[in-house]
């Protein structure tokens, strides 16, 4: 077993591997970037057994990291794409003393949406008709038929409020004037998708796992949104080129946990990108029998596919809007509810999280 450094932030990417190591007992220490825990992080049992740093900008992890001594190599684990690109940035000084997500290499411009498509193709993945533009270098005849889908270039370039469906060139222009976080961009054909897949995975030495995906069911916001209510279907269930993704993942060198996402149409999986950090919605396979991250840090965390079954997943706080703004029947919602086995803002092993949350709506 070896000691975990998780570079998080207030969110449920950095909850669900704290809960994923918490099971299993391994040891962390958390450097939290927030200047408010909203997410209320810090309230779970797993973090008061272990070590906490607070920061608020991204660098002061140098200070934190160069004073850390350790007999042991701890690993890097990082929960948001800030963190991922920093530490990817530091990976050659990073990996002397610590065991980080390439080793000493980099995964450069892999970061950028334009350069993972192509790499994708390279792999025999599917991808999606695709063009590259800037806010200042917008084509005037688009090459690609409307409707199109619009998303930052970079992660960390913009936010979820930064992706737009356009069925029109007014559409695209608006949507380019509304963005006020976002230069480059990343332009696909819209596909009209059946639904889309999350396949959380870990990238060990020896390969990749990945159990499954998570179907989305329903997003908030609609289309754009993050998942809200979703099906954790087996991979020996599903029709996507695993040999292609473990391609792809080990082509750029990268150890650790990460997702990669797909659009499902007619028969046909189509690749959007890979997050090389952990994932909010990671909690997922752990209930459904695979802890991925205690896996990585600790190999007598065994993996048996026969252990990993189907489950419904939730983030009920969010999936209620839909009952609120009448797309769905208080009937059907607490259907889901009483089906679903992981709740993404609840835990019952670690209740402190979201129970803060409703006891602070009282002071």
């Amino acid at each position: 077993m070896s000691k975990a450094i998780i570079i998080g932030d207030s969110t449920h990417n950095t909850l669900s591997i704290i809960r994923s190591l918490g099971i299993e007992k391994i040891p962390f220490v958390l450097i939290l970037k927030c200047e408010e825990d909203t997410c209320n992080v810090l309230k779970s049992k797993y973090v008061r057994r272990n070590q906490v740093f607070r920061i608020e900008t991204i660098d002061e992890c140098s200070a934190i990291l160069n004073a850390y001594e350790e007999k042991n190599k701890p690993y890097l684990i990082c929960t948001f794409d800030e963190a991922a690109e920093w530490v990817d940035k530091n990976e050659h000084a990073l990996s002397k003393k610590f065991i980080t997500p390439c080793r000493g290499n980099q995964i450069g411009n892999l970061f950028n949406k334009e350069e993972q498509c192509k790499l994708a193709e390279q792999c025999g993945l599917t991808v999606p008709q695709t063009v590259y533009f800037s806010r200042d270098n917008v084509p005037e005849l688009f090459p690609i038929d409307f409707p199109i889908i619009i998303k930052p270039l970079y992660s960390t370039g913009g936010e979820k409020g930064d992706i737009h469906i356009c069925r029109t060139q007014n559409d695209l222009d608006k949507a380019i004037e509304n963005t006020e976080h976002c230069d480059c961009f990343v332009a696909q054909e819209f596909i009209d998708k059946e639904y889309e897949l999350n396949c959380v995975g870990v990238s060990l030495d020896n390969g990749i796992i990945v159990p499954g995906a998570i179907r989305k069911i329903r997003h908030y916001p609609l289309v754009t949104g993050a998942c809200s209510f979703g099906e954790y279907v087996l991979a020996k269930d599903l029709n996507i080129n695993w040999n292609g993704l473990e391609k792809f993942i080990k082509s750029v060198n990268y150890h650790g946990p990460f997702s990669a996402e797909f659009l499902h149409y007619n028969g046909k999986d189509f690749f959007l990108e890979v997050n090389f950090r952990n994932d909010g919605l990671a909690y997922t396979p752990v209930i459904a029998g695979a802890n991925l991250q205690a896996m990585y840090l600790d190999h007598n965390v065994s993996y048996n596919s026969e252990k990993v079954h189907q489950i419904y997943m939730m983030n009920y706080s969010v999936d209620y809007l839909h009952v609120k703004e009448e797309r769905l029947s208080k009937v059907q919602w607490w259907r889901d509810f009483f089906r679903t086995r992981c709740f993404i803002n609840m835990s019952f092993r670690d209740p402190m999280p979201v129970l803060a949350h409703y006891l602070q709506k009282f002071n």
